[in-house]
């Protein structure tokens, strides 16, 4: 079954405000991906992404004391270092993939977000004060992670502001300028670098993506680095992954390494190993498309909580990660920001529901 493909719009485009409604139907719409790519980002973009992706690969690779360092059990796992922690559909718990879970209240000039109401003591991962690697560990790790996220940020600013001209001309009683202040002021958002690790050969060897009976098993047995799920805040950022071949260039701290000096970027791989793993959708019609985001692009998906906010109009769309068939020990490494309200923000203005009940019923489905 033929899918469309994601839109893409320009940086101009949207600081102009002049991105058609008719490409963002396109975008999160009924018959759509639920994704946005934009392009012609800002210079520094393709640097410090080719240098915090590589970090990911550093960061997982540091000796297990240190990781263990990070780890915070009192937030949940969801603010620092986490591995081995999230259970998945099977009941069993993924150590697939290694993630560093930073909450960006950095981008107020904050360390932490810290918010004041009584309600955040239920979620504490959304309060936590952050946890950094020693700097001799990863040098330059944090002040790369907070430069790019506030750019993704930046980014996603604009992409909310063009929701809201959609849905004040869609949605009748809807708040002008909502989505943007979300973004813009939440204390809620949060940054996830992922690490995929190196998977072992399956025997499923290489599947077409232009063959459904054959996708449908990809997605049933082979969403091994990620479990098909929904995003449930607004807006989530995706960066391009990168992959790594990690036995021909280990992620090691050499001992000539300056530690007052950021390490280098890591080799990537021309692209994945295996042409069809990494990032699937399926689209309202039911059909699978696996994305390939630009490495000089930002993407944008829908989550459920914009799909309240906008009665429906857009929606939020279930994706999975499909790990590499080849083995060997290529790593697959990207970040994801996803940007949601304040707890006690009201996301449907219809009931009345608050972020932090929608929060609860989320948690609910999975209990």
């Amino acid at each position: 079954m033929h899918s469309p493909g994601p839109i893409t719009v320009s940086l101009e485009e949207l600081r102009a405000s002049s991105v058609s409604f008719d490409k963002l139907d396109e975008a999160f719409g009924p018959s759509s991906l639920g994704i946005l790519i934009v392009e012609g980002l800002p210079s520094q973009y393709s640097e410090l992404r080719c240098r915090l992706l590589s970090y990911a690969s550093y960061l997982a690779n540091l000796p297990s004391h240190v990781l263990e360092s990070l780890s915070l059990p009192e937030a949940k796992y969801l603010t620092g270092w986490s591995h081995g922690k999230e259970a998945l559909k099977s009941g069993s718990y993924d150590t697939q993939k290694g993630s560093f879970y930073v909450n960006c209240g950095f981008y107020h000039g904050a360390e932490s977000s810290k918010p004041a109401s009584d309600a955040y003591s239920e979620y504490p991962e959304l309060a936590a004060s952050n946890v950094w690697p020693p700097e001799d560990s990863l040098p330059g790790f944090r002040q790369c992670f907070e430069e790019l996220c506030s750019l993704v940020i930046d980014t996603a600013v604009l992409v909310a502001r063009a929701c809201d001209r959609y849905a004040i001309s869609k949605i009748e009683g809807y708040e002008p300028g909502f989505l943007e202040r979300v973004v813009r002021t939440s204390a809620t958002t949060k940054a996830r670098l992922l690490h995929y690790y190196p998977s072992p050969v399956n025997a499923y060897g290489n599947l077409s993506i232009t063959d459904d009976e054959r996708l449908d098993q990809v997605e049933q047995d082979l969403d091994t680095w990620c479990s098909t799920h929904i995003d449930h805040g607004c807006l989530t950022a995706l960066l391009s992954a990168v992959y790594i071949d990690e036995s021909a260039h280990p992620p090691t701290l050499a001992s000539s390494q300056d530690s007052s000096s950021p390490l280098a970027p890591l080799p990537f791989l021309p692209g994945a190993p295996d042409p069809d793993s990494g990032l699937h959708i399926r689209s309202r019609t039911g059909a699978i498309a696996k994305v390939k985001i630009p490495t000089d692009c930002l993407a944008f998906q829908t989550g459920e909580t914009l799909q309240l906010v906008t009665g429906g109009k857009f929606q939020a769309v279930p994706h999975f990660v499909r790990a590499s068939a080849d083995g060997g020990q290529v790593a697959r490494n990207t970040l994801a920001v996803f940007t949601q309200p304040a707890l006690e923000e009201v996301v449907d203005h219809e009931t009345g529901k608050t972020y932090a009940q929608f929060c609860r019923e989320v948690a609910q489905r999975f209990s």
